[in-house]
């Protein structure tokens, strides 16, 4: 009796764990399907705006630099391409939406060696798409409604 009773319990398991293996997981299914988009006409808003926030010569802007940790940085506006960082500034919107998209996808640029911009273009706040400021541990240091 208690080696049919083993034998079930074998079984079942077995049953379970292949009918798992064949079911994607969320978290290998965010880590394999979210991170940056590749630039395109609507990131290179991004860049522009990024690009004149660095070269404007106006107060505005040197105090946006200042207040951003991006004074001294000559026009180093480039596109984020490793998964890595990817993956964690898509967990930044997810905390900072505070919805798990798994199939979020980002525009994502390195400013100079310690700052990051990003956009969601899903992530909407009335019809404003924010740009995310962030530094170089992912966290935010400022957003701007632009587009």
């Amino acid at each position: 009796m208690m080696g049919r009773l083993r034998m079930r319990i074998i079984v079942l398991t077995a049953i379970v764990a292949v009918t798992l293996a064949g079911f994607p997981h969320p978290i290998a299914a965010q880590a394999g399907t979210s991170g940056c988009l590749a630039p395109d006409d609507t990131s290179a808003r991004i860049v522009a705006y990024v690009k004149f926030i660095l070269t404007d010569t106006s107060q505005a802007s040197a105090r946006t630099r200042d207040s951003l940790g991006i004074t001294g940085v000559q026009r180093q506006v480039v596109s984020v391409t490793n998964s890595q960082a990817c993956s964690k500034i898509v967990a930044f919107f997810d905390h900072f939406e505070g919805v798990i998209r798994s199939r979020r996808r980002v525009y994502a640029y390195s400013i100079g060696p310690t700052r990051l911009v990003a956009q969601d273009p899903n992530f909407k706040s009335g019809q404003w798409t924010p740009l995310m400021f962030l530094n170089g541990t992912y966290k935010l240091i400022q957003s701007h409604m632009v587009f």
